[in-house]
């Protein structure tokens, strides 16, 4: 019996080590208006992950299982930043987490730049806007908001 709690209070501990490490999420995009509003719709998506999901999925056109993947190795505002880079730049969603992951410490704004969206650029004020627009969305899937979507819809069944 003492085994068994000590088993969960390890689990327990885990647990909150692994919510310690998503509340401490901190953009790199290199626009404090940017960084708000990422930080903004990590701190929403927090409190309902599952909304936060269903909202990325429908939003961005992706596979539900694609962003399972990715909020398992990434902060939700990261997933978030992902799908709408991934969607301006017309790109596969799980390569930009894929080239995100391995460059993270480079930030989100240079990653963006390396993709081809330049800071102050019309397209990269237009992906802010966007951002404000899905992010406001209140975490329940709006459709498409207008995005241009990236070629992952219809590959695989979404969940």
């Amino acid at each position: 019996m003492k085994k068994l709690f000590f088993i969960l209070f390890l689990l327990a501990g885990y647990s909150n080590m692994t919510n310690a490490q998503i509340l401490a999420f901190k953009p790199t995009t290199g626009d404090a208006e940017m960084d708000g509003i990422l930080t903004d719709i990590h701190n929403k998506a927090i409190k309902d992950i599952s909304g936060f999901t269903s909202n990325v999925v429908s939003t961005f056109s992706l596979v539900n299982s694609k962003v399972e993947a990715a909020l398992k190795i990434l902060a939700p505002g990261d997933v978030f930043m992902a799908a709408q880079l991934a969607s301006t730049v017309n790109k596969p969603f799980d390569e930009v987490v894929k080239t995100y992951q391995a460059n993270k410490s480079k930030g989100w704004g240079a990653m963006a730049k390396e993709m081809g969206i330049k800071p102050g650029s019309a397209e990269f004020h237009a992906m802010k806007k966007s951002m404000k627009f899905k992010g406001n969305s209140g975490n329940k899937g709006n459709g498409n908001a207008g995005g241009k979507g990236n070629g992952n819809a219809g590959k695989g069944k979404k969940k």
